[in-house]
């Protein structure tokens, strides 16, 4: 059973995101502030923790700058967790190596449940490169309602074709979606 460790400042929040893992068979273990999930890695050595940007006494980003430096704790992912979307915040997780970024008002749970169970290694998931020169490449950009020059509308990297396995539908079933390169929107 793997364990997560869900660091979220809102009450209401931390309490569906521990039980949704928990209906997914993961060991949960929960902290309202970053002081308090920081004493919960050093004694429960979670495979991953979901780290909320506002936690008080130490933030998302001091916590995982934290793990980071301790040998010990330098290699648990951590997905940092935002209510709402900023993009100092999102590029401040990039630049510190967060292994995703999510946000809550624009991933449901079974979205969150799924981009932890991908960066645990769990859920087979493909990043490709799209050749612009190809007509059935621009085809498919078009159809799905994205940027004709095959740049992200945000930050104007190249897009990418990603694929994630759908489990819930079988082995051979994937879910197809465009993301930018850099910021993976």
């Amino acid at each position: 059973m793997k364990k997560i460790l869900i660091a979220i400042k809102n009450n209401f929040t931390l309490e569906i995101y521990s039980e949704v893992f928990k209906e997914k068979d993961f060991e949960v273990f929960s902290a309202r502030d970053g002081k308090e999930a920081l004493d919960l890695v050093k004694e429960e050595k979670p495979n991953i923790i979901l780290a909320d940007v506002d936690l008080s006494e130490i933030g998302g980003f001091e916590l995982l700058e934290t793990l980071r430096k301790d040998p010990t704790t330098q290699k648990i992912p951590v997905i940092i967790f935002t209510q709402i979307e900023k993009k100092l915040n999102r590029a401040k997780a990039i630049e510190l190596e967060a292994k995703d970024f999510i946000t809550a008002t624009e991933d449901t749970p079974l979205e969150i449940i799924r981009r932890v169970k991908i960066a645990l290694g769990e859920q087979k998931s493909y990043r490709i490169s799209i050749l612009k020169d190809l007509h059935d490449s621009r085809e498919l950009i078009t159809d799905l309602g994205c940027s004709d020059n095959f740049k992200c509308p945000k930050c104007g990297s190249d897009l990418l074709l990603y694929l994630i396995r759908d489990l819930s539908k079988g082995e051979k079933h994937f879910i197809l979606s465009i993301v930018c390169s850099k910021c993976n929107k």
